[in-house]
């Protein structure tokens, strides 16, 4: 078995990759309830991209923020708002951050559900050494910290009959971190973000290296893959599966170029959701 990788170009609008996710779990929905139909079970998939500006909650904020907050969280329509079903509360995606959604069947790798999260906490962990910056997992906090107690990485999962969906998010430029100030991030009061390149103290790290770095950390220690990473393009998992009963819609695939200035949106106001 090998892990299957996907990194999207350019900026990629949240709803899409969310089809792709929900794609890729309802392939292993299908087969888990038909085992014995002869086909063998989707492999690993991890999907990478940068998206535009987006603000989301977990499930922990799904009903509990205002209009009120909602629209700060638009900034005017500067950033989009999304709803999902992952775990923790509300946090930042955007350029120069990669998220990363990693679907896969946790019985097929030996996984609980706190031992998968502790997988992607420490495949993050070891991407962040590939690059120099020493990362650490918090015995109270979730996701991913450097020493001097700041957040560099956010982590929230979903899963459904043991499949997962969702990921991580990884700060790589320094772009990212005003558009954190303005809210209180998972909930953490007090509590700071920071990138690889704040880390660092240099700019100019590449997204799609940490993605194919983080990818190749994933492979090292999922039971089952044994380090093999099978690079994918698009066509390849939607064509794949053709004559497959599930339809995918493409009318959302717009990918968009990073916008200059990006970080200008942000500004120190914060809220704290209830």
């Amino acid at each position: 078995m090998h892990l299957r990788y996907l990194h999207l170009p350019g900026l990629t609008p949240l709803p899409y990759t969310a089809r792709i996710q929900a794609y890729l779990v309802t392939l292993h929905l299908a087969h888990k309830r038909a085992p014995s139909s002869g086909h063998f079970p989707p492999p690993p998939t991890l999907l990478t991209f940068q998206t535009p500006p987006t603000y989301t909650t977990g499930r922990r904020d799904l009903n509990a923020l205002t209009p009120s907050q909602i629209a700060h969280l638009r900034f005017a329509g500067r950033a989009e708002f999304h709803k999902a079903l992952r775990g923790g509360q509300t946090t930042y995606h955007g350029p120069n951050q990669l998220t990363a959604y990693l679907v896969c069947d946790l019985r097929s790798h030996g996984l609980s559900s706190r031992a998968y999260v502790e997988l992607l906490e420490n495949a993050v962990i070891s991407t962040l050494a590939r690059f120099g910056v020493n990362g650490c997992r918090d015995a109270i906090n979730p996701g991913v910290w450097t020493k001097g107690g700041e957040k560099i990485a956010s982590v929230g999962v979903h899963l459904r009959r043991y499949v997962s969906s969702y990921g991580v998010g990884i700060n790589v430029g320094k772009e990212v971190l005003p558009w954190f100030e303005r809210i209180v991030m998972c909930g953490l009061v007090g509590k700071r973000a920071t990138s690889i390149e704040s880390e660092l103290g240099e700019k100019g790290v590449c997204v799609e290296e940490v993605g194919r770095g983080f990818a190749r950390s994933v492979a090292g220690v999922l039971e089952c893959v044994e380090g093999k990473v099978e690079i994918v393009e698009e066509g390849d998992i939607i064509g794949k599966y053709l004559e497959s009963s599930v339809k995918f819609s493409e009318e959302t695939c717009v990918h968009t170029k990073t916008p200059k200035g990006s970080t200008n949106y942000a500004h120190h106001h914060k809220f704290e959701a209830s």
